[in-house]
């Protein structure tokens, strides 16, 4: 298994604010995929879409990025081919909120995945459409984000995990942020929250977490950002 990964640097055309950041980069990222036929299609269809975006980086301390500055921003696809059309549809973009200036491509093949650190919120939502919050059962969390995952997992390859094989990815899951984290989307705010998961090394669970660094972890991925992965013991 693989995933695809663009690296962009771009310019802002305009400030944004931090927790605004999310919604804007979606926003440039469906309105590129109009540029493209086979993106539009994928942009019109419902379920998942199988790619996941982080924020700008670097962070500003103030929380506003600023208009004119340069930043470095990450797109992540389990298909090879979004990830070339979409390169070329992001440099088409007319009066967007960025610039693009360089794109740099890379594969990434599996290796061992220890533990995912999760860059930006991940939004897990619970019946009657509360979000999972620190205080709540952490059970119901970790069935909730490996079952997404499963479901991602099967809509892209076809394949069916055994519903009977009862086995949790996460071994471990540590909840880093002190208070939930609002990230905007239109008139709404989505709650979420930062964890470090440290993963089993079995195949099954080594799948889930590929695609949980391909296709994000949680839910909103690819309409804020949410839930975007790194691997490795970052502190």
């Amino acid at each position: 298994m693989e995933y695809y990964e663009i690296t962009l640097t771009v310019q802002l055309t305009q400030d944004i604010v931090f927790d605004c950041a999310g919604e804007k980069v979606g926003q440039e990222i469906s309105r590129a995929m109009l540029n493209d036929s086979e993106l539009i299609e994928l942009h019109g269809r419902e379920g998942f879409k199988y790619y996941s975006f982080n924020s700008f980086y670097p962070i500003e301390k103030d929380g506003v990025y600023k208009v004119g500055r340069v930043y470095i921003l990450k797109i992540r696809s389990l298909s090879e081919s979004f990830i070339k059309k979409i390169r070329l549809a992001l440099q088409k973009n007319e009066n967007s909120y960025f610039k693009v200036l360089s794109i740099q491509s890379r594969t990434v093949k599996h290796n061992l995945i220890t533990n995912l650190y999760t860059l930006t919120p991940v939004v897990v939502t619970m019946e009657g459409g509360k979000y999972w919050v620190k205080n709540d059962d952490l059970m119901y969390l970790q069935e909730r984000l490996q079952a997404n995952l499963e479901k991602k997992y099967n809509g892209f390859f076809g394949d069916e995990f055994d519903k009977s094989d009862k086995f949790s990815f996460i071994q471990r899951i540590e909840i880093l942020n002190r208070k939930p984290m609002a990230v905007k989307y239109k008139n709404i705010k989505f709650i979420g929250n930062k964890f470090k998961v440290w993963v089993n090394e079995d195949e099954k669970s080594q799948k889930l977490a590929l695609i949980a660094m391909a296709c994000g972890l949680g839910e909103k991925n690819t309409i804020v950002g949410t839930g975007f992965c790194t691997g490795g013991d970052r502190q």
